[in-house]
């Protein structure tokens, strides 16, 4: 039987440093400080992860459900949505052991907008965030660079997400992590009209240390869970809802756990003419975490 690769053993003696903790949904978000501890605490068994502990180069990904906790300012009923945990099973998550990504490269987008300018993909944020100190935010701009779309996934802010347009063309981008992760955490801003309130697929691909495709699945509108938490959009052109008087976008959440780890990954949507692939434009936020084997979703 050939032996699962690992994880390159100059980062053995590095440890991992995450608070996660086998509590009940209830229990208090430990404090920030904590991120600092040079060793993971699971519970009672003391058990600390090294990197060279974990298989890499992932050949799968599987769906899985948790449920979110944010906070507000109350300042803004349109105004920041700050993430403090997620819970999956009996594991609760506190937000510094959630990686927001660090870097975003476009790879493609030729899906033009006519009316508005620019193409699919825009960075959004809640239309009331910039007056609103609860959390930081990234820009919002219909003509995002690199750059721009790392600003709104590099914080905590469910209100500030990269936005897709649903032009015909192929919207693609590559978002990597500063440390590898073998969880996802997706939030897809959808509607009521929804059963899981998310309305778009998202194609997820797991890159390995040569940028080749090592495992890959299809988010499908189907496989998110509704979360009841309203968000509003500004992306510097036009709002969600467009009037002030209309129903709020609601988040769906759903969750991909690797059988493995990587620090990149490919995000992909198709809109097609009618008949053809109709991902309809998914508007998203993706958080990721090292989470021990035996703490599976």
């Amino acid at each position: 039987m050939t032996k699962a690769r690992r994880f390159p053993r100059a980062l053995g003696g590095l440890w991992l440093a995450l608070g996660v903790t086998a509590c009940a949904a209830d229990d208090a978000v430990p404090d920030e400080s904590a991120a600092n501890s040079a060793q993971v605490e699971l519970g009672s068994r003391g058990q600390a992860l090294r990197f060279h502990d974990v298989p890499w180069e992932p050949t799968t990904l599987t769906p899985f459900s948790f449920e979110s906790h944010v906070s507000t300012s109350d300042a803004f009923t349109d105004g920041d949505v700050r993430l403090d945990a997620v819970t999956y099973g009996r594991t609760k998550l506190p937000r510094w052991a959630l990686q927001t990504v660090k870097q975003v490269k476009i790879l493609i987008d030729d899906g033009q907008d006519v009316p508005r300018g620019g193409f699919n993909l825009a960075s959004g944020q809640g239309i009331n965030s910039a007056l609103d100190v609860w959390a930081d935010e990234g820009p919002a701009t219909i003509t995002p660079t690199g750059e721009d779309l790392a600003a709104s996934l590099g914080n905590h802010n469910l209100t500030s997400i990269v936005v897709t347009r649903e032009n015909i063309g192929t919207a693609s981008i590559e978002v990597s992590f500063a440390l590898p992760v073998n969880a996802l955490f997706f939030w897809e801003r959808g509607n009521l009209n929804s059963p899981t309130t998310a309305n778009s697929d998202l194609l997820v691909e797991a890159l390995d240390w040569w940028g080749n495709v090592s495992a890959s699945h299809k988010l499908l509108r189907t496989e998110y869970s509704s979360t009841g938490i309203a968000i509003t959009t500004w992306n510097g052109s036009f709002a969600s809802p467009s009037t002030p008087t209309g129903t709020p976008p609601q988040l769906g959440a759903a969750g991909l756990q690797l059988d493995g780890v990587a620090r990149h990954f490919r995000l992909t949507s198709v809109q097609e003419a009618e008949g053809g692939v109709r991902d309809d434009g998914p508007d998203y936020k993706v958080l990721g975490a090292l989470l021990p084997r035996f703490a599976k979703p």
